[in-house]
């Protein structure tokens, strides 16, 4: 017999295992449980989402654009569609929004919805005329067409919101946190006091802040503690060349992509996040639900997830020496440090829950299709 709920497809790129590919994950994991929607996924690449969805039973299209043309793309998308009767397209990016938005014309889609996970929404230059020509269709297709944006944080939300009036709505990212909480209570204590980053090694990510934080926390005399570089990504040769330069080998690892990272993450006795800007980073409620202490620029939508520095804290002064400063501060408190953990875990459980913001998607999706949530 054929089922009776509406059909929701997500687009995503999924060539790498990053905070958007997570919380896209934690979305369909936790709209799964809730059995109120039909869910499929279209991804530009195989890969770890395309996995960890397959695994939900999600049956997952991959319309590979390291082999096909755009319009080759559509015509997968579009086939997609049809096949599925989707009636709520939902995407994640920009190629992603142009090429799901083009697909679903004529097609049983009559809801289009966006997710903005971070970065800059800023113009792009004619002296790159392909990224300038894609951000135009982009703004365009989402103007005319989309008929929801979802922001992540609070400024996303501010600047999404000038751009696009009446069309965007916050809903915070979110983790299902009962597992890591299980994980930190079995967490051993380390010999030496070990700081860690996690993330994509991208130039965003400011890895080369985390190694120099490192340099001068050594210089203060901290010659006890260990960084720890967690992940994997484009730079990680020159980072790798930037610790011999700083004769910093024997003081700073580098773990390689690891997934899960969670339980590399709750190793750590606190967590440093030297990024330039970020959404919602989802690797800051990993770390809050494992009760890891956690220093960050203060920037984007990292003020949010800590409650204004009550349950982390925040840094203005983004250099080596701002964050090092930061650094030393919680390492001379363990009474700070304590509070720290206790007031991230209960503002995590309060605000960042899987089962509370996956109900404000499918709030969402329902209002859109003309339809009630049922309780």
């Amino acid at each position: 017999m054929k089922s009776s709920r509406r059909h929701l497809t997500h687009i995503a790129s999924g060539d790498v295992w990053a905070g958007a590919e997570k919380q896209l994950y934690e979305l369909c994991k936790a709209l799964v449980s809730t059995n109120s929607l039909n869910i499929s996924a279209i991804l530009f690449n195989e890969g770890v989402l395309a996995d960890k969805l397959r695994q939900l039973n999600i049956d997952v299209t991959i319309a590979d654009e390291a082999k096909l043309s755009p319009l080759s793309m559509i015509r997968n998308i579009r086939n997609h569609f049809i096949r599925h009767a989707s009636s709520i397209l939902h995407t994640h990016g920009f190629k992603e929004n142009i090429l799901g938005v083009i697909a679903s014309i004529k097609t049983p889609v009559t809801s289009l919805v966006r997710t903005i996970h971070g970065g800059s929404e800023s113009n792009v230059s004619w002296n790159k005329p392909h990224k300038k020509v894609t951000h135009i269709a982009d703004q365009l297709l989402t103007r005319h067409k989309v008929d929801r944006i979802v922001a992540v944080s609070g400024p996303l939300y501010q600047l999404l919101s000038e751009r696009h009036p009446n069309k965007v709505v916050k809903i915070f990212n979110f983790i299902d946190s009962r597992e890591l909480e299980a994980l930190s209570s079995n967490k051993q204590p380390n010999e030496t006091f070990t700081i860690g980053i996690v993330g994509r090694l991208a130039p965003v990510k400011r890895i080369d802040l985390f190694v120099e934080t490192i340099k001068e926390l050594h210089k203060k005399g901290h010659h006890e503690i260990k960084g720890k570089i967690i992940g994997d990504g484009p730079l990680r040769k020159s980072t790798e060349e930037l610790v011999r330069q700083e004769n910093l080998s024997q003081y700073i690892e580098f773990t390689g992509f690891v997934d899960p990272s969670t339980p590399e993450i709750a190793n750590l006795d606190l967590l440093l996040m030297t990024s330039d800007h970020e959404g919602l980073p989802m690797t800051l409620l990993e770390a809050l639900a494992l009760k890891v202490p956690v220093v960050a620029h203060n920037v984007g939508g990292i003020p949010e997830a800590l409650n204004s520095g009550s349950a982390g804290l925040l840094v203005d002064d983004h250099s080596a020496l701002g964050y090092a400063t930061a650094v030393d501060k919680v390492l001379n408190n363990p009474a700070e440090r304590e509070r720290m953990q206790m007031n991230g875990l209960s503002y995590l459980r309060e605000n960042f829950d899987s089962v509370k913001k996956s109900r404000e998607y499918l709030n969402l999706y329902f209002q859109l299709l003309g339809q009630e949530l049922s309780r």
